[in-house]
């Protein structure tokens, strides 16, 4: 009769376990499916992160990207008035925008485009179309997903489980996300600059386009507070 060597024996156990042990860390190092049970019903606690599809956002960094935007805001002013006044003559007036080095050359760079456009231009509200505009700028705190092998299995974006015609769960399309593409130098503050054509308690026409900034581009787009103290002075009535 064969003698089982207890202390080999607690080796292989041990040395089971450990595989085991890798295994479950290797397979939560990357977001994925494990194909051979993709047939069957998937599910988790929360919806997986998945990036989008690959695409591109203009950055501004120019006053000829302020008149490119003005250009397209102006056009498109023109074809709205002609689709909802088209044998009336309305004219536009362009609210103040502000005072920052974008506000005053957006607000000219309209002026100028509308007239282009032969679109009438008051000089006063009242009575006429306002064109007006706004802008919220943010900054990001990125939180970019690497991997050590550069590449990572992934849900297909947008993808949501379904069953099909003969009742059975479809596999999980799976993509391949390089890493390269998350930890590329993306700037990491934005704009969106809204422009939106307003007629008597009515939208005519509205623009709402994104862009990236440089950071130190800010003083461009937003206000700036007053360096150093602010002098008050107290004055009171004597009779």
């Amino acid at each position: 009769m064969e003698r089982i060597n207890i202390k080999d024996h607690a080796m292989r156990i041990a040395a089971l376990l450990t595989l085991i042990t890798l295994g479950l860390v290797t397979g939560c190092s990357s977001v994925s499916v494990n194909s051979d049970q993709s047939s069957q019903l998937v599910t988790a606690q929360a919806p997986i992160s998945s990036g989008y599809l690959l695409s591109t956002q203009p950055k501004m960094q120019a006053m000829a990207h302020w008149d490119l935007l003005a250009d397209k805001v102006a056009r498109n002013c023109g074809k709205a008035l002609d689709h909802f006044f088209p044998e009336q003559d309305v004219r536009v007036y362009v609210a103040p925008l502000g005072t920052t080095p974008f506000a005053k050359a957006y607000r000219e760079a309209l002026l100028t485009h509308l007239i282009d456009y032969g679109v009438p231009v008051a000089f006063a509200p009242e009575g006429a179309a306002v064109l007006e505009a706004n802008l919220g700028l943010v900054t990001h705190r990125r939180v970019l997903d690497k991997t050590s092998k550069g590449l990572r299995r992934a849900p297909e974006p947008g993808f949501r489980q379904a069953k099909n015609s003969a009742g059975h769960y479809v596999p999980v399309p799976e993509i391949g996300e390089e890493s390269g593409y998350f930890d590329a130098p993306t700037p990491d503050s934005e704009v969106q600059i809204n422009s939106a054509l307003v007629h008597q308690g009515a939208y005519l026409y509205r623009d709402s386009s994104i862009f990236y900034v440089s950071s130190p581009d800010w003083a461009h787009y937003q206000p700036q507070t007053p360096q150093g103290g602010v002098e008050l002075k107290r004055y009171s009535l004597v009779n």
